[in-house]
């Protein structure tokens, strides 16, 4: 590990652009990578399972921006399933673990829509999540809980599946969802899951959140947990530094009413860091990265900065 942080510091240096900062009166160095990222090293990595396919979801939620305009976010997850374990996660973080790179600027739209890696069943008879809310990254554990399914009349063809329809009410929403028995997994996106077959559509009674299958694909991918990250940070000396970046762990109930008492209040929108210090002076420096299409991402520690945020939609209300 040493050996690699080594390596890592010096690829920073050779591919960086620097700003000078000032903190409490004094100028420091801040390094930072141009149009690519800030490196984290995953120190604890655990592969818990192989996935023999990788389902991808198209995740849509009708919002509105800060001025009150009605606004469609939208992102891609991946879902990976082994041995009764499913993972559900941003695609991005998937494309990066095929790669072997971290870009941290492309986890901003997880970031804006609130999107957690979720792990059902790991461990066993649980359901644990990891999200980001700055400044901190945050991991809640709760029980897997049986989704009573009921199954309709509804037929349709999606992604060139044949699909029957079905209805549940999970955490609070309505959830009408398509799937198919075709691909015998009895798994979905994000917490979704318990049919007899791949979940293709799913859509909450308001119509707020769409998860629409995309693709779908047969490869051995692993899924890993990861329990910690290693993240390398301006000393403000001037050189870096490997800070260990724990989770914050939560009840599930506890952090859903921490979510919604800081993203539902009005401030939110118009200054999503209202209620947390400004990093500079919590943190003596701002991360800059770039994500592809050339628009600029700040972080802490790898914790985005949402930017552009718009009204919060919970997938869950309880």
């Amino acid at each position: 590990m040493e050996n690699w942080m080594k390596r890592m510091k010096s690829k920073l240096v050779c591919f960086a652009e620097h700003e000078i900062f000032r903190v409490k009166g004094k100028k420091f160095l801040l390094t930072m990578v141009a149009f690519v990222l800030t490196v984290a090293a995953l120190a604890q990595r655990d592969t818990i399972g192989v996935s023999k396919f990788t389902a991808i979801y198209r995740y849509e939620c009708k919002t509105t921006d800060a001025d009150g305009l009605p606004v469609t976010d939208s992102m891609y997850i991946a879902v990976q399933t082994s041995s009764g374990v499913t993972k559900s996660f941003p695609y991005e973080e998937y494309d990066r673990q095929k790669k072997g790179s971290s870009r941290i600027a492309d986890s901003y739209l997880a970031a804006q829509m609130h999107m957690a890696t979720v792990f059902v069943n790991h461990p066993e008879g649980r359901i644990t999540t990891q999200e980001m809310l700055y400044p901190y990254r945050y991991m809640t554990d709760e029980p897997l809980e049986k989704q009573n399914w009921t199954l309709t009349d509804g037929q349709d063809s999606i992604s060139g599946y044949a699909c029957q329809s079905a209805t549940t009410k999970y955490h609070g929403l309505t959830w009408n969802v398509y799937y198919t028995e075709e691909v015998p997994a009895t798994i979905g996106p994000w917490k979704l899951g318990g049919l007899p077959g791949l979940i293709t559509k799913a859509t909450d009674a308001n119509g707020i959140h769409t998860f629409t299958l995309y693709g779908f694909h047969q490869e051995d991918t692993p899924i890993i947990y990861t329990k910690y990250v290693t993240w390398i940070v301006p000393d403000g000396q001037g050189k870096f530094t490997a800070q260990r970046v724990d989770y914050q762990e939560m009840k599930a109930s506890d952090f859903l009413a921490y979510k919604k008492k800081v993203l539902d209040n009005s401030r939110y929108v118009k200054n999503p860091t209202y209620y947390a210090p400004d990093p500079m002076t919590a943190f003596g420096y701002v991360e800059k990265s770039y994500n592809p299409t050339g628009n600029q991402v700040s972080s802490v520690a790898g914790v985005v900065i949402v930017s552009n945020p718009h009204q919060y939609q919970p997938l869950e209300l309880k």
